[in-house]
């Protein structure tokens, strides 16, 4: 899977950014949300611009893992139904309203619980969502709590997951899928 996160700009677009704001990249402080698509395109340089889901759904065939928050969620679901890619989209988020809701709106959802408070969180709320994954952050993963889940149906990913030790830890517990930045690093270690 490749792993993106969206953004909703001012006038209802969804957009392929990982940061609230522009200011990483590009040194502008402005936020996403209170711009209009026209003035997110028109940051960057060159060819690097920032994607509409649409163009990544329609560029991309792989799978994704789908990062969302509140402000997305109606937006990301019309895309991916839109580009009929509901069965290679996995969405994801800790925040569980969201993922109420987008469970509301679509049964068919592949949903994933990003989690990362020090406890794992109830079956039963992982069971109510029907989740397909337990996110947690790495830092989160044992050998016990990955059996938990996988005693559940369920499978573990887990982010971001960027040195080899940290690769072979979670590896050695079992997860079915890491998020990395370092995927050469990944592979040789899975491997």
């Amino acid at each position: 899977m490749v792993e993106l996160d969206l953004r909703r700009t001012r006038d209802g677009e969804i957009v392929v950014l990982h940061d609230a704001t522009l200011s990483r990249l590009w040194g502008d402080e402005r936020n996403v949300a209170d711009l209009e698509l026209a003035a997110v395109r028109a940051a960057g340089c060159g060819a690097m611009r920032i994607p509409t889901f649409r163009e990544v759904l329609q560029h991309i065939a792989v799978p994704l893992m789908v990062d969302l928050n509140a402000d997305t969620v109606e937006g990301a679901l019309h895309e991916v139904r839109r580009a009929d890619a509901t069965a290679r989209a996995l969405f994801v988020t800790g925040n569980v309203a969201a993922l109420r809701h987008l469970r509301d709106l679509a049964p068919e959802a592949r949903i994933g619980l990003t989690w990362v408070e020090p406890e794992p969180p109830p079956s039963t709320l992982l069971l109510e969502l029907g989740a397909e994954y337990w996110n947690p952050m790495f830092t989160l993963v044992t050998p016990e709590r990955v059996a938990d889940v996988h005693r559940l149906g369920l499978k573990v990913s887990t982010w971001t997951v960027d040195k080899p030790r940290h690769m072979a830890r979670v590896i050695a517990a079992g997860v079915d899928a890491i998020v990395s930045n370092r995927i050469r690093v990944l592979r040789r270690r899975l491997a």
